[in-house]
């Protein structure tokens, strides 16, 4: 088990790794849940999304990451220092600590590695420990706790590859920040190709940024260079199971056919199997990689929108641009795409644009703007596709997933600059500092805007100001120092 020094230092994470909200919000919004399971197989960004939660949590924590070797002694021990509770000899003593130790949350790395004692320990911990503590485990298996039951009786909440799977909005921003040209297409078949999946991601793009390339067939490329790399990661996955699972893992990975209860229990066990739309299937990347596979047939992929709200604002999909029937229809789908989660209940939107209007006017305005919209956006999707792009209830929302916005970038550029100041990191600082500028080179929504929009305007013109005035500082130090 890796040591772990009081304040609890943390692993560290590669350069160029960008805050990605959205996880970090869900660790945030489920920080009451006594049990949070981060389950997904080798790759997926478990353990970064453990630390950069841990770097700035909603309630002090602790993190420790275990092994094979870890005992029951050990983990109490090395717990113990993360907590900063001195030595901790044995279970009684630590939860005398956690009792003590006032609201924290325990981040447990690697949980289901450890031996079954200790596996067993961590089960108990979820249940017997004082409302004051939240643990979470980030683990390849989902069998190192009940999840089932614990998501049941309320008690837990699961974290998984799906869910830690790159957006298109986010492998966009990772090429930014690595300053490789990344047009809406080449990210949007990345993400297919890769399914998301974060070693494949970030390895392709940071082999295009290595070699000075665009990111045009980044995924080829990098299997083509990396199928060895690839095949020994799965080896050393499949080293820790048993020999079944093993000989059923690689018959899949070969393109033979599998029963289905093996396949399930080959996806709860993370071993780079996917449950979607009903059936079970590798992880692609794997799969072409395998030692005998034959390319596995590529699932049709829905192509993202290109939202520009800098300047005229412009909403395209594969080249075809979007015509707004009315500007208001403009000026609301901007104000959605401007939400933390793309969404906004209608009562919202309603206040944002017709805050003085009669209420059954107003909702008439709105019924009628949303199916002005509808319209718009199906011209160019088509009506049996709009679904999977937005929906109209309760909630007018957009899926980010599709829709791949300068200004969410230029804000995400912003947030990781501000990390990165605060610990000291001034390169990663000022690269994303310049990114967020070269987006954001004219306006945010040229023209008139209702107030809804202007005092967002407003906030990002402040923030890019200061950071602008942050990289001519910086650039003038250098200048100075050199």
């Amino acid at each position: 088990m890796r040591e772990v020094a009081p304040r609890a230092r943390l692993p560290k994470l590669a350069p160029d790794t960008i805050q990605r909200e959205r996880i970090c919000a869900w660790m945030a919004d489920h920080s009451d849940v006594p049990l949070r399971l981060v389950a997904a197989p080798p790759g997926s960004g478990k353990t970064t999304a453990l630390v950069t939660y841990a770097a700035a949590p909603r309630h002090r924590a602790a993190y420790v990451a275990l092994d094979a070797s870890a005992s029951v002694a050990s983990f109490c021990a090395a717990l113990g220092r993360a907590l900063g509770a001195g030595r901790l000899d044995d279970e009684a003593a630590l939860f005398d600590a956690l009792d003590a130790a006032g609201r924290c949350e325990i981040l447990v790395d690697e949980a289901d590695r450890a031996p079954a004692p200790v596996r067993e320990l961590l089960h108990r911990l979820v249940y017997e420990a004082g409302d004051n503590v939240t643990f979470v485990y980030a683990a390849r298996a989902r069998d190192v706790v009940d999840a089932t039951r614990l998501v049941s009786l309320g008690l837990g909440a699961v974290l998984d590859a799906d869910r830690l799977a790159f957006t298109i909005d986010e492998a966009t921003r990772l090429a930014e920040a690595a300053n490789v040209d990344a047009a809406e297409r080449d990210v949007s078949r990345l993400v297919h190709d890769t399914e998301g999946w974060a070693f494949a991601v970030c390895s392709a793009i940071r082999e295009c940024a290595s070699g000075g390339r665009p990111l045009e067939g980044a995924f080829e490329r990098w299997r083509r260079a990396n199928a060895r790399l690839v095949r020994q990661f799965v080896d050393a996955t499949l080293a820790d199971e048993n020999a079944e699972l093993v000989a059923a893992a690689r018959k899949l990975f070969d393109g033979e056919l599998i029963d289905e209860a093996t396949l399930d229990r080959l996806e709860q066990r993370g071993l780079f199997v996917r449950w979607l739309d009903g059936t079970f299937r590798p992880y692609r990347a794997v799969a072409r990689v395998s030692r005998t596979a034959a390319p596995q047939p590529a699932a049709s992929a829905l192509a993202p929108f290109s939202v520009r709200l800098f300047g005229k604002p412009d909403v395209r999909i594969e080249g075809q641009r979007v015509a707004w029937f009315r500007r208001r229809d403009a000026q609301i789908f901007a104000f959605l795409a401007l939400q933390p989660q793309g969404r906004a209940r209608r009562e919202t939107l309603l206040r944002a644009f017709w805050p003085d209007a009669d209420r059954q006017l107003a909702s008439q305005s709105l019924r009628s703007a949303c199916s002005t919209m509808r319209r718009s956006l199906a011209a160019v999707v088509g009506y049996a596709d709009l679904a999977h792009y937005v929906a109209f209830g309760d909630e007018i929302a957009l899926n980010l997933d599709l829709f791949a916005i300068d200004a969410r970038r230029v804000r995400a550029h912003l947030r990781d600059a501000e990390a990165a100041w605060s610990a000291g990191d001034v390169p990663a600082a000022v690269e994303h500092d310049r990114a967020a500028l070269r987006l954001a080179r004219e306006p945010l929504l040229e023209g008139d805007l209702p107030a809804a929009l202007a005092g967002v305007a407003s906030e990002l013109d402040a923030n890019l100001t200061r950071a602008a005035a942050r990289t001519t500082t910086e650039e003038r130090e250098l200048v100075a120092v050199g």
